[in-house]
């Protein structure tokens, strides 16, 4: 908890510093803060323009706490710990494995090693492949830019860390409004998004599974859970935000009159929007239309997606898919009055169905909470509060999507949302954990006694 604190604050001092911004002057304090953490948190709500407010040192300021945000501290100095020969103690240990949302029992070092690698691998190859269209974007802008393939190449991995990082933080003012088109680039940038919200532990089975020298290797549940729960996810999504696009009508994004090849071409966009949207809803933060083109009744449901996230363990927020699957579990067997939770065939433990249950009630608690303090705070502004919902939803669980009143909102409600962010990022369970002191001494057992539930 303290680590994405401290890291904020160091972010924001060198975010305050002239020469981090375009214009030579001091930045607020209240925005440095808020990009800092918006970036360590790797969210994406922002309050300045990265592209243009910003210089190349202040770039690669957000850039280096998007990367060390997005990795986990933990994980950074575990990784720093190991290459100096040393080795973690057996608190440290359990420590790393709170941090990675892993039980299993795992070679650290050999974990560790392989995230590192692995994420260098992804945002390399994702750099590359965005390479063409980042100096093409360059050249398009300033066509007398001598170093476009030099700007050109600093965008292409600056894009493909804050996209495999979740982060949703971009060097283009509309986002990638303007790109909404090149479906290519959309694709690279859908798939680092997807890669980065499996999570290390998932992405480490799935390598370790297709190996050709493993010996009875089989997917853990976990492993399993997130990628049927992450398909579903997408799939559900796209079908269900298409379907609003054309329900809702939008002016914007569905046109009458139109010949036979422009419908078709028209719904072939249509479906790309609403892919995109699903799956940066899912805390990555990237938008290739405006948020406010969909109508209220996607954003509900880009607040809901947005609620759900990713996978333990990954660079995205949310209460995450294992949680939503264990709470649909419990419920189902407990409607059905049976002795066990199960998912599959396997029987889930009353530990991870309490803290599902925990994460969940204290998510939605909080979201509600914070809302609710946002809407005193910004009252006399009169902003819907469907937005401010929105907002809120969007900072808690580090997604980075916004109908476009950050940048309006006082320093109060931004300092409110810097707080949302700090939670929200290691997470709610993480957070009642480190606040509620435990209880020392045996736990005496008391006698039962029978409640009218319901």
């Amino acid at each position: 908890m303290m680590s994405f604190l401290g890291l904020s604050i160091f972010g924001a001092v060198l975010l305050m510093l002239p020469i981090s911004n375009s214009n030579g002057e001091w930045l607020s304090p209240v925005d440095a803060f808020f990009m800092s953490v918006s970036s360590a948190c790797v969210t994406g709500l922002v309050v300045l323009d990265i592209g243009t407010d910003l210089t190349i040192f202040g770039q690669l300021v957000i850039l280096f706490l998007i990367q060390v945000g997005g990795l986990g501290y933990m994980t950074l100095t575990t990784l720093l710990i190991y290459l100096v020969g040393k080795r973690l103690s057996i608190s440290e240990s359990k420590i790393f494995k709170l941090a990675n949302n892993s039980e299993l029992q795992i070679d650290i070092k050999d974990f560790i090693i392989k995230i590192g690698l692995l994420t260098l691998a992804c945002e390399l190859i994702g750099a590359v492949l965005l390479l063409k269209d980042s100096v093409n974007i360059v050249l398009t802008n300033n066509p007398e830019t001598k170093t476009a393939y030099l700007s050109g190449a600093f965008h292409a991995i600056f894009h493909s860390i804050s996209a495999f990082c979740n982060a949703g933080l971009c060097l283009y003012s509309n986002g990638l409004e303007s790109h909404h088109e090149n479906y290519f680039f959309l694709l690279i940038f859908s798939s680092l998004i997807i890669l980065g919200g499996l999570g290390y532990t998932v992405l480490h089975e799935v390598l370790k599974y297709f190996d050709k020298n493993k010996v009875n290797f089989s997917l853990t549940l976990h492993t399993k859970i997130a990628l049927k729960t992450t398909c579903i996810l997408l799939i559900s999504g796209l079908v269900i935000q298409f379907a609003l696009i054309y329900i809702q009508d939008l002016p914007t994004l569905v046109e009458h009159g139109l010949s036979l090849k422009d419908k078709a071409y028209e719904i072939w966009h249509n479906l790309w929007v609403a892919f995109f949207q699903t799956c940066s809803a899912r805390t990555a933060g990237f938008n290739s239309v405006s948020i406010n083109d969909l109508g209220e009744a996607s954003h509900l449901f880009l607040i809901v997606w947005m609620f759900i996230g990713a996978c333990p363990g990954s660079t995205a927020g949310g209460i995450k898919v294992t949680t939503l699957v264990v709470i649909f579990a419990t419920i189902y067997s407990s409607v059905k009055n049976k002795e066990f939770v199960k998912v599959g065939n396997r029987s889930i433990t009353q530990s991870n169905q309490r803290k599902a249950i925990i994460v969940f009630v204290s998510a939605v608690a909080m979201i509600i909470f914070f809302t609710w303090i946002l809407f005193i705070i910004e009252g006399a502004h009169h902003f819907n509060f469907l937005d401010q919902l929105f907002e809120v939803t969007s900072a808690f669980n580090t997604v980075g999507l916004s109908t476009g009143i950050t940048g309006k909102l006082s320093d109060p409600s931004l300092i409110l949302l810097t707080i949302c962010m700090l939670i929200g990022r290691p997470g709610p369970l993480l957070f009642l954990m480190a606040i509620i002191p435990e209880e020392k001494g045996k736990e005496l057992r008391c006698p039962e006694e029978g409640i009218l539930i319901g």
